[in-house]
């Protein structure tokens, strides 16, 4: 493949240093988002009821889909996490969600926060043992507590994938099917102590449950996210710590008010990252439906005036080209954020054009970490901004561009493409259990480093742009170490 010339300076970036150490990052998040205003909208669920969840969340609906307040889902989750306390739910210990987007999902996010457990959302598809998507993850090593499935047969079949562990946990809960209470263990989301009846309140901010000021380790693991892999390679855990998500988020240039429509996965870093950041200033998550539609999909722009689309290069592809396009009223989108692999500029220039965006980008995530490159509020000018880039180095992250030779590893020069390296408090320290461990390697400086999927160049100016996917083909160099140039 073709290389753009490169010039005398080496491809790697150095970010700066990071955001210092603070108190409990993640209930910290959702605490500044209520503080933008406890009656602004925190979440729309567009394919579930007015009145769905409404014993638990205390108050009257405010529009025909689901639709609630910070207020609504602080109160909401706090009395959840008094509930669960009561059934053995401990700090330190972990919530599996097998859910699609849905308001169980964002509320178990919430808790999670709340109660200081570790967030897994999984694909609920690996539950389903006649079908292709069964995956077997190592949740034995996570100290699950509270698992949340859809429907019965997931729970059937999460029995019988689990069985030892079905045991030992102390929440299993049905969040869409009816069942009855504790049939084999299992609960339905609103269990009947959550019904009790609530005392007026006050209209200042509800506080979590246990003293107030709590600090976290940085290495507390604030969410776990699984690799995607094929059935030869079982998927791989990766535990973002309480550091690793507030590098990610305090690089992010997020407006108040805004509102996210998320089409991504709901098990995927793109959704993970879109929560945290839209509610850490205020915004309203949207979720248009449990499984894509793009005629939905466009229809919710519309009814509920989404700002900004966060989705993958198939779904926009079935945006743009989809009749009903023409007939909705896109005017209040303003971003198109594209998540998934190598983006072509010619898809997101489509996007942009027939969604009629401001501005669109390709981002660069992946369960490893997040907010490693983009355009934060202090990097380059607008006029770098390409279509096909995926931003420059963000604070607290180091990149380089490395040669693909086994005996060499050397970094390149600018222009020059190469395998891209990632480290800094954004990237996981490592796999769960130390599966495939090769991947993540410290140099002579004791620095840490991620070998990715990507081939990549970086250009003069600092911006990255990712080539080609190497799915299935990695392979350990033996690094020869070159120290990293800062980013001015």
């Amino acid at each position: 493949m073709a290389t753009k010339t490169p010039n005398k300076r080496l491809a790697a970036l150095d970010g700066g240093p990071g955001v210092q150490m603070g108190s409990d990052l993640m209930f910290q998040q959702l605490e500044e988002g209520y503080d933008q205003g406890p009656d602004n909208i925190a979440l729309i669920c567009a394919h579930q009821s007015w009145g769905y969840l409404r014993n638990i969340v205390g108050e009257q609906p405010a529009a025909g889909c689901l639709t609630w307040t910070y207020r609504q889902m602080m109160r909401a989750a706090r009395d959840i996490a008094f509930v669960w306390e009561e059934y053995g739910v401990e700090g330190g210990s972990t919530l599996v969600a097998f859910l699609p987007s849905c308001a169980e999902l964002a509320l178990g996010l919430w808790v999670a926060a709340i109660l200081d457990l570790t967030f897994v959302p999984l694909n609920p598809s690996s539950l389903n043992v006649d079908g292709p998507g069964e995956q077997d993850y190592p949740l034995e090593q996570l100290g699950t507590s509270v698992v949340l499935v859809s429907n019965l047969r997931d729970a059937y079949n999460f029995d019988d994938l689990y069985p030892d562990l079905a045991k030992k946990i102390e929440l299993k809960i049905v969040c869409h099917e009816q069942v009855g209470r504790f049939f084999r263990g299992w609960a339905n989301f609103t269990i009947l102590d959550t019904y009790r009846s609530r005392e007026p309140r006050a209209d200042d901010k509800p506080h979590r449950p246990g003293p107030e000021n709590r600090f976290l380790a940085d290495n507390h693991v604030a969410a776990m996210l699984f690799t995607q892999e094929s059935p030869d390679h079982p998927p791989k855990g990766c535990p973002l710590t309480v550091l690793n998500v507030r590098t990610a988020l305090v690089n992010q240039y997020i407006l108040s008010g805004q509102r996210y429509l998320v089409t991504c996965p709901a098990w995927s870093s793109a959704t993970l990252e879109a929560m945290l950041v839209a509610w850490k200033r205020g915004s309203a998550i949207v979720f248009s439906g449990a499984v894509f539609s793009a005629q939905i999909t466009l229809s919710a722009v519309e009814l509920h005036g989404c700002t900004r689309l966060i989705c993958t290069p198939p779904q926009l592809e079935k945006l743009v080209s989809h009749p009903s396009r023409s007939q909705r009223d896109l005017s209040s989108l303003r971003s198109l954020s594209v998540h998934g692999g190598v983006v072509s500029a010619e898809l997101l220039a489509q996007g942009q054009d027939a969604l009629q965006t401001e501005w669109a980008s390709s981002s660069f995530t992946m369960a490893e970490g997040f907010g490693v490159l983009g355009w934060g509020s202090e990097s380059l000018s607008s006029t770098d901004r390409t279509l096909d880039s995926v931003g420059t180095v963000l604070s607290g992250s180091r990149i380089k561009v490395c040669s693909l030779d086994r005996d060499g590893g050397s970094v390149l020069g600018r222009g020059e493409e190469g395998r891209l390296h990632v480290g800094g408090d954004a990237i996981i320290a490592g796999y769960l259990g130390g599966a495939s461990g090769q991947r993540f390697y410290q140099d002579l400086d004791d620095k840490r480093w991620f070998v990715t999927d990507y081939l990549a160049t970086i250009d003069a100016n600092g911006v990255v742009r990712l080539t080609t996917e190497l799915k299935g083909m990695f392979q350990q160099p033996r690094h020869n170490f070159t120290t990293i140039h800062r980013r001015h």
